[in-house]
């Protein structure tokens, strides 16, 4: 026997009762619509907001001039490591440069040998010049690309875009590239 449904909420005029099923998929699209927004909102907020460029790609500030030149006076002009930066400052012929970590061969970051007094590159063994970075021998078709270095106030700044770095393709140290002279 099939009993009445006296008891339930639709007989007694609840809310089903009361929603078509016209109304049900209007929320029920509404809802969806909003749901998709809002993750959409969530993916797409952390492209919109800027972030601070720090490290690669910055103006990185390398320390007092005289501080660098008494630290390459004390270490018989050994390159002092920056590794926010990605550089080495080198103590050229009349000039501080920054000579970028990156091997022109391949890629590889190079390190400074101190047994070797150099740069040796650990993938396919380039190595460069301690005082101005151009090849001695290995693969790499020319010396370490140099960032922009400017003076302001005493103090050493280092423009590590690498975008804007100075190639050369002739690998000599052309004293026309100095911008920070030693002196």
């Amino acid at each position: 026997m099939i009993r009445p449904h006296d008891e339930t909420s639709i007989a007694q005029g609840g809310l089903v009762s009361r929603i078509k099923r016209r109304q049900l998929l209007r929320i029920g699209f509404l809802s969806a619509t909003l749901l998709i927004g809002a993750e959409l909102t969530v993916l797409v907020v952390p492209f919109i907001k800027v972030l601070k460029i720090e490290g690669l790609g910055a103006k990185i500030p390398a320390g007092k001039k005289a501080d660098i030149l008494a630290k390459f006076q004390a270490s018989k002009d050994e390159p002092i490591l920056n590794t926010e930066g990605r550089f080495f400052l080198i103590h050229a012929p009349g000039a501080i440069a920054a000579a970028y970590r990156k091997c022109t061969h391949l890629g590889c970051t190079v390190p400074w040998n101190k047994t070797e007094d150099q740069f040796h590159c650990p993938c396919h063994g380039s190595l460069y010049d301690k005082h101005t970075a151009v090849v001695i021998g290995g693969p790499a078709p020319r010396g370490l690309d140099l960032f922009h270095v400017a003076d302001v106030n005493g103090s050493i700044v280092v423009d590590t875009n690498p975008l804007n770095v100075l190639k050369r393709s002739n690998n000599q140290w052309d004293p026309a590239q100095v911008e920070v002279t030693d002196t």
